[in-house]
Formats: C-alpha cells, sequence, structure tokens
C-alpha cells in the first residue's frame, strides 16, 4: 500500500519528444523515477531476441554551454547499450537485424545539460550535476549526478508495445564543480537495464531469474 501510494505521488517527468505518445505512461508501482507502458495484449512468450537501435542523446532545452564532445557522448551511448546487453545475455540474444522473434528497442539518454570539459581529465562526462536541494547549503550546495531516460520496445511489424521513461540521481555526492565521470552514472544504467530484464522476464511469463 505505501509503495503504491509513493509511486502515485511520483511527479511526472519532462517530456523531451523522444517519445510520440506520454499519454499512455503511468508510474510503476515498485520503482521510483519510472513511468511505463505494457500493452498487455501483446504475446510475448515467442520473442527470445532484442535488437537496438543506435543510442540517442537528446541535450537539455537551451543548455548553459553549447558544446559537445562527440567522443565523450559515444562513451555514455555505448556504455549504457553494454549494460543492457550484459542484462539481457545469455538466455536473450542481442541480434543485428529484425525477425519474427525480435523485439526493437529505441533507447536515448534525456535532458543532458553540457558543460565545459576540463583539460586534465579523461574519463570526465561533459554534463552538469543537479543540485541535491535536500542538503543545500547557501553558497555551497552539493550535487548529484542525475540521468534521464526514455524507452520504446516495438514489435517485428513496428507497433509499440512497451515504453518508459526514467529519472535516478546517483548515490554519490559531488562537490561543486567536480567533474561528473561515468562510473558516477554506471550504477543507474545498470539498475534500469536490470529492471528491464526483469519486465521482460515478467511479461513472459519468466520468474526467478
Amino acid at each position: 500500500m505505501l509503495a503504491a501510494l509513493a509511486a502515485n505521488a511520483q511527479t511526472k517527468p519532462a517530456e523531451s519528444g523522444f517519445l510520440k505518445d506520454y499519454s499512455q505512461l503511468a508510474a510503476a508501482k515498485d520503482r521510483e523515477g519510472i513511468w511505463m507502458f505494457v500493452d498487455k495484449s501483446t504475446d510475448y512468450r515467442s520473442f527470445t531476441k532484442v535488437m537496438f537501435d543506435p543510442v540517442e542523446v537528446i541535450l537539455a532545452p537551451n543548455p548553459d554551454y553549447k558544446g559537445v564532445q562527440p567522443d565523450a557522448l559515444k562513451r555514455m551511448t555505448d556504455n549504457m547499450l553494454a549494460s543492457f546487453t550484459k542484462a539481457l545475455q545469455p538466455d536473450y540474444t542481442v541480434v543485428a537485424s529484425p525477425g519474427p522473434d525480435v523485439l526493437r528497442v529505441r533507447l536515448a539518454l534525456t535532458g543532458v545539460q553540457p558543460a565545459k570539459p576540463p583539460t586534465s581529465v579523461t574519463d570526465f562526462i561533459p554534463i552538469k550535476a543537479v543540485f541535491n536541494v535536500a542538503r543545500a547549503a547557501a553558497g555551497a550546495a552539493p550535487t548529484v549526478a542525475e540521468m534521464s531516460a526514455e524507452m520504446e520496445v516495438l514489435d517485428p511489424q513496428g507497433k509499440r508495445v512497451a515504453a518508459a521513461t526514467a529519472t535516478r540521481k546517483g548515490d554519490k555526492t559531488l562537490k561543486q564543480g567536480e567533474a561528473i565521470q561515468w562510473s558516477d552514472l554506471q550504477a543507474t544504467s545498470d539498475y534500469w537495464a536490470k529492471g528491464f530484464r526483469q519486465r521482460l522476464d515478467e511479461v513472459r511469463g519468466i520468474a526467478g531469474r
């Protein structure tokens, strides 16, 4: 009951435009920060393979810094895809071509706020951390790495059978101006990937994996 009330109290995340339709999304009762839709009329049991479109990156509106490093964004999208691939295998096969037993997954990192990169940090991810309001102090608010994403799952005919938006803050508190590294975001990416795998198992009638 308490979990359901907490889910219902969640604030609906901003819509980036990556999904064509957000009206079907509802707050997940068991995962904070997740809004999702699953077409319960679809028989998912035949789907044993997953094909990922290239992960997209959608910048926040009117970013303070407009420069974006392609190699850094590629690291973000590659690591995101690696999280999902690791969570699915070996029970699901990740493929590069569509087929009758293949679910197509579209993924996007959304609301990315670029930041000017320092010259001395090689693993720096050029996005800004967000203020940790609960712990803010005047003029010296600590920050946390927050990541948002959107997903759409399509059947072999191109029909949308699932969709989700997600926002999650990292566990690590950063100092003002401290650079964000992918390690600050990895746990969030892995968490979402594990959740996707669990949902896929559930709709296919597979328990306890």
